[in-house]
């Protein structure tokens, strides 16, 4: 089965992004940690069930500054595993589709210290690409 490339790079935090997750009508439906993230998405681990296809609020808590940043996301992806202690665990793909340019460029800031290079400093605006 072929898989085009991805077309952002994914960042694995140096430090713990959390997120509060919200049905979109700001009913609770848990908390979680972001595995990974990206311009265009993350995967989040939770124990709270998101159904594909699911829209979401969501407020990203960055650490190192702190900053919290209200998303708009929808699941496109859902994966569940076992631990050897028989607890389950859950992940989840997210893709944003209302994503401040402030939360974009905290990520872009994120992707250029994790590949070495220079990124502007954090109250730089920058273009935003969908």
């Amino acid at each position: 089965m072929y898989t085009p490339p991805r077309q952002r790079t994914r960042i694995v935090p140096p430090d713990p992004i959390t997120v509060a997750i919200e049905d979109d009508h700001g009913l609770p439906l848990g908390y979680g940690v972001i595995a990974n993230i990206s311009e265009t998405g993350a995967c989040v681990w939770t124990d709270g069930a998101l159904a594909p296809g699911a829209r979401l609020a969501l407020r990203v808590s960055f650490a190192r500054p702190a900053e919290v940043h209200e998303v708009a996301a929808i699941v496109v992806w859902s994966d569940e595993e076992t631990e050897p202690e028989g607890r389950r665990r859950r992940r989840y793909g997210l893709q944003w589709y209302d994503a401040s340019s402030s939360c974009v460029l905290r990520v872009r800031h994120l992707a250029g210290h994790a590949e070495g290079g220079h990124t502007p400093p954090m109250g730089t605006p920058a273009p935003v690409s969908a």
